[in-house]
């Protein structure tokens, strides 16, 4: 797609975005989830783009890729998940974080 159909479509300048791909500025959140929803990257992708861009660490990119660590983050945050059963979720997770240690994995 070019960049100026990118532009257009993300409702950004053309020359705030020629800035941006030069890295010579920066940034919103918001800009560039709307850069990210034209070009249709994939979640992987997206997160790729936020730790570039500096909205994300590697750490917290390499957790959110995990679709089932991805999953579990969104319903704990789900505003009508039920605060008891918010907790036994959380308690199954440290239950699963007990287990692997008690097999011998690293657990930080």
């Amino acid at each position: 797609m070019a960049q100026k159909q990118v532009a257009k479509l993300a409702d950004i300048d053309g020359s705030t975005l020629s800035r941006l791909e030069s890295g010579g500025r920066g940034v919103s959140r918001e800009v560039l989830d709307r850069i990210c929803g034209v070009l249709q990257l994939n979640r992987h992708e997206q997160l790729e783009v936020l730790v570039a861009a500096g909205f994300l660490n590697e750490d917290a990119a390499n957790l959110l890729a995990d679709d089932d660590v991805a999953r579990i983050a969104r319903l704990l945050h789900t505003p009508e998940l039920d605060p008891a059963d918010q907790q036994t979720i959380r308690q199954y997770l440290k239950l699963a974080v007990s287990h692997a240690k008690a097999l011998g994995y690293p657990v930080d």
